[in-house]
């Protein structure tokens, strides 16, 4: 087993809770007696605002004292575009060694312990979208490329952009499915195969991570801003949940009995649909989508992609093959049989989009909840509750909702709604381009 020592550096990454990595970059001998001791850092950087700076009433101020990052060594992973470096992801501890109440990672081992009691491990995979930017000459950066969809000549042209961002998550253990034009100019979304989902969420972490710094190396920029431009579509996370049971020898969501409809047929042939399991844990889901959309969609620029009519979900409820809904079946059934989870964006926190997605559909498991029929019709022309149009309307729900609340902890979702109504305050507080060319001549 490789160890912390044999690296000239080691990066001990954590994320805050608006998902920002963070972390501090120690020599290897030094990064190994740290799994041991831990590494202190003021435990109030936990709630940093995206300005960055410190609500005026935070949880931990400055004489809160310390919070350690644990580096955990089943997380090492080397960092291929730097020499003799690797990445650990740390969960953070208190000094006399519980839980810190922020530790994002830390909510997911705890949900992750919760499934484990009831016989079942969570399995992720993940389809990143982001945006890809270039110098505009004039100090600015425009999209990347005015290509779309699936466009080859947009591959070929990143072709080294493509091959530096695979060669560097496989080289840290993950498998990349493809990476593709995605239907914006310069949008580009690359797909994780699945895995654990505390390994998948320090995959998205360790890729979010890679990307920029890879591609900054090459002379543009990445953005995982949800949607970074008016009238185009907008980047997502979306999460492929499974449920298996603790050997992962059997799929808990296949059946073989289920004559679920597909609009353009199932793979394997002869294959069913979705077990009574899987259908309570959809359920848990719907039941929690509104409380479920702060997390999943955490920033105020997220509710400007949840719209209809640029393959984003708006109405609660699920379907077969179907992406005009929260919720979909994919028609690869048999031990592939998985829900997809289309809220999540580019800009969730992994951890705590996981923890609270998993902690739904177990509490759905738990109570028998019906999901409901499916739909295969266009779900945007359909009558079902929508969701959440504004974060502050989504933090409302989060707040209100005591399974996720219990589930992540109660400190822990306190201060991430404070946080993001502070960062809703802050916007309602600009002026947009947009209001004062609506509102200036016509009042």
């Amino acid at each position: 087993m490789t160890t912390l020592s044999e690296y000239d550096d080691v990066r001990v990454v954590w994320t805050d809770l608006n998902g920002v990595a963070r972390g501090i970059t120690l020599p290897g001998e030094q990064a190994a007696n740290a799994c041991e001791e831990g590494v202190g850092f003021a435990n109030g950087v936990a709630e940093l605002t995206l300005e960055p700076g410190l609500l005026d009433d935070p949880r931990y101020g400055a004489e809160g004292g310390d919070m350690l990052a644990v580096p955990d060594t089943d997380s090492v992973r080397p960092v291929a575009w730097a020499d003799d470096t690797a990445a650990v992801f740390a969960d953070l501890t208190t000094v006399d060694g519980e839980r810190f109440d922020l530790c994002a990672r830390g909510a997911l081992r705890g949900v992750l312990e919760e499934l484990a009691s009831d016989g079942y491990r969570a399995m992720a995979g993940v389809e990143s979208e982001f945006s890809v930017l270039s110098p505009d000459g004039d100090g600015g950066w425009e999209p990347y490329n005015d290509r779309c969809s699936y466009d080859l000549g947009a591959v070929d042209t990143a072709s080294e952009l493509i091959a530096d961002w695979t060669d560097a998550m496989e080289a840290a253990g993950h498998d990349v499915l493809g990476t593709h034009q995605e239907s914006q100019p310069g949008q580009y979304e690359v797909n994780l195969a699945y895995d654990d989902a505390l390994t998948t969420a320090d995959g998205i972490c360790f890729f979010r991570h890679m990307l920029k710094s890879v591609t900054r190396r090459h002379g543009h920029k990445a953005s995982l801003m949800p949607r970074p431009y008016t009238g185009e579509d907008a980047n997502g996370l979306h999460f492929h949940l499974s449920l298996w049971n603790l050997e992962e020898s059997e799929n808990v969501f296949r059946s073989d009995d289920d004559d679920i409809t597909f609009p353009a047929g199932k793979h394997p042939a002869g294959e069913s649909g979705l077990s009574e399991t899987g259908r309570h844990f959809v359920g848990g889901l719907l039941d929690h989508m509104k409380a479920l959309t702060a997390i999943c969609a955490p920033t105020v620029n997220s509710y400007k992609r949840l719209l209809p009519g640029i393959w984003a979900p708006v109405n609660i409820v699920w379907g077969p093959d179907n992406r005009s809904t929260v919720l979909r079946l994919p028609p690869e059934l048999g031990s592939a049989t998985r829900i997809e989870h289309r809220v999540p964006d580019s800009a969730c926190n992994p951890y705590l989009g996981l923890a609270a997605s998993l902690a739904a559909g177990l509490d759905g498991i738990r109570n028998e909840t019906d999901p409901g029929d499916p739909t295969i019709e266009n779900a945007y022309e359909e009558s079902y509750e929508r969701l959440p149009r504004t974060l502050w309307a989504a933090l409302d729900h989060l707040e209100d909702d005591e399974v996720l609340t219990e589930a992540l902890g109660p400190a822990l979702v306190e201060s991430f709604v404070t946080l993001k109504r502070d960062e809703f305050d802050r916007s309602m507080d600009q002026v947009s381009a947009w209001e004062r060319g609506e509102y200036v001549d016509e009042f």
